[in-house]
């Protein structure tokens, strides 16, 4: 009996894709279906669904939206219908769709610092709520799982984020250093605290190299970024981002607060080493090269300077991305969806 999976998503580009992606990509067994809710604009990035038995739009109006998940679930019968992110998770524990939810929040809402307090407190308290509506909470960092518990959630599986088809370009180490960050350019990846390391390296410690942000975001500080002196490139099929990637020297990760990024295990997939901000998901999942403050991120980037402790940190990265592998991704995967039929579990 082949077991079916609907997983609801809120958009075609960014990290949550690709994690969902490199999901099906680790279970060919499992007939894997998207619905796409349009709830904002994003950026198309190319990816191949083809892995998708198939793709459905919802409605952007929420209420239209709940309805066409419920005549979804009717006509495809999934075993399993898995919400990835806040939004989609609510709108998919909204109704009693009458089969098991897996929810992936990649983030909390309320780790938002864009936020203020009281918002904060009243996300927690609906994330709460909507526990009990959870038949496993799927978490993609220990810290991420650590959160889950707080909330309430008994069924909490973490299922590691990893490379998505793993390049076979390998970054290698330049007297000429450049340094890159990946993702959309918002109040999430801190771009002004990127521009803070920049300003450490260059006025403190007197050293420039040079900088590129992947990506495309708010228009204003995408001006600012690049009047500061940072490359932004916009939006760019993952081919390219790859390419580009493997001409770095540095991938530098200052994000406010974070999930667990495939951008960093993409770069690590391909030897390059990092310099992460240390915030408590990252610290969580172990990511070399993760510091305290900007001065200590500055710091790092000049002594990757160096081609031998470059290449030792090379070293590092490869065994980082080896170990979120497709077959404890997999392994996982089959652990949280254990509430699907028999034929699923692995024995």
């Amino acid at each position: 009996m082949t077991v079916r999976v609907l997983h609801v998503v809120e958009s075609l580009g960014g990290g949550v894709l690709t994690s969902v992606l490199s999901m099906v990509e680790a279970t060919p067994e499992v007939e894997h279906h998207l619905a796409v809710w349009p709830r904002r604009s994003h950026a198309d990035t190319g990816d191949d669904l083809s892995a998708f038995a198939g793709v459905h739009t919802l409605p952007a109006q929420p209420l239209r939206s709940v309805l066409s998940v419920r005549h979804l679930v009717r006509d495809l019968a999934p075993d399993e219908v898995h919400a990835h992110s806040s939004y989609a998770g609510l709108l998919v524990r909204a109704l009693d769709l009458g089969v098991d939810v897996a929810y992936s929040p990649h983030c909390f809402a309320f780790e938002r610092r864009d936020l203020g307090p009281v918002v904060r407190a009243g996300v927690r308290r609906l994330e709460r709520a909507m526990a009990r509506r959870t038949s496993v909470l799927v978490a993609c960092s220990p810290w991420e799982a650590h959160l889950a518990a707080e909330l309430g959630h008994r069924n909490v599986v973490t299922v590691p984020n990893r490379a998505l088809n793993p390049p076979e370009l390998r970054a290698r180490w330049s007297d000429r250093p450049r340094v890159v960050t990946v993702g959309r350019i918002s109040p999430q990846k801190d771009w002004h605290y990127l521009l803070s390391v920049k300003g450490y390296l260059e006025e403190v410690l007197h050293q420039r190299v040079e900088w590129e942000w992947l990506g495309g975001g708010d228009a204003d500080a995408e001006h600012e970024l690049r009047a500061q002196g940072v490359a932004v490139a916009g939006w760019l099929p993952r081919t390219e981002v790859v390419r580009r990637l493997a001409g770095a020297q540095v991938y530098v990760h200052t994000a406010a607060w974070e999930a667990a990024p495939v951008s960093i295990l993409e770069a690590a997939a391909m030897g390059l080493p990092i310099a992460a901000r240390g915030i408590d998901t990252l610290m969580s999942l172990g990511v070399p090269g993760t510091v305290g403050t900007a001065a200590d991120l500055a710091a790092r980037i000049i002594a990757l300077h160096s081609a031998t402790a470059w290449a030792g940190e090379q070293r590092r990265s490869l065994a980082f991305a080896s170990a979120h592998s497709a077959d404890l991704q997999r392994e996982r995967l089959h652990e949280a969806y254990r509430h699907a039929p028999a034929e699923l579990v692995l024995s």
